[in-house]
């Protein structure tokens, strides 16, 4: 009986330390697959991180396009107010040392007559004149044609 008592302690240690060994196996297993699962975790928030940074970079360098593109509109408007301005400006003083001539001559040719109108037209409706070459235009109007 000794025998078979030294046998089965032998057996039943050995699976002992077999059944010892593939819990430690599974245990290790599942810590191994937890710290991956951590770390692609990790990984995850780390992209994140940068994909959130990167956004906050490229809405900053878009505001300071706008800014900029704002700037340069505020500039450009300015510099087309002046521009009309200046024609408007020219308009009037072309319109009346025109028609001032006219007058002093007394007679207008057809021609000359039609392009003061698309002046006068030009300087009153598109670019919003106030009126001053209409006395003007009056005294172009009741002249005689040239002949």
């Amino acid at each position: 009986m000794e025998f078979w008592e030294i046998a089965a302690s032998f057996v039943g240690g050995g699976a002992l330390v077999a059944l010892i060994g593939v819990i430690g196996d599974r245990w290790k297993f599942r810590q191994e697959r937890k710290a991956k699962k951590e770390d692609r975790a990790e990984e995850r928030a780390d992209k994140t991180a940068e994909l959130h940074h990167a956004v906050k970079e490229l809405k900053e360098a878009d505001q300071l396009q706008d800014e900029e593109y704002g700037e340069r509109l505020n500039r450009l408007e300015k510099q087309m107010e002046a521009v009309v301005k200046a024609n408007k400006l020219m308009m009037l003083d072309r319109i009346l040392h025109l028609g001032i001539n006219y007058i002093d001559a007394g007679e207008i040719t057809l021609e000359d007559r039609r392009r003061l109108h698309e002046m006068h037209d030009c300087y009153h409706n598109d670019l919003g004149g106030n009126g001053d070459a209409n006395l003007v235009m009056e005294g172009v109007d009741s002249l005689p044609l040239k002949k």
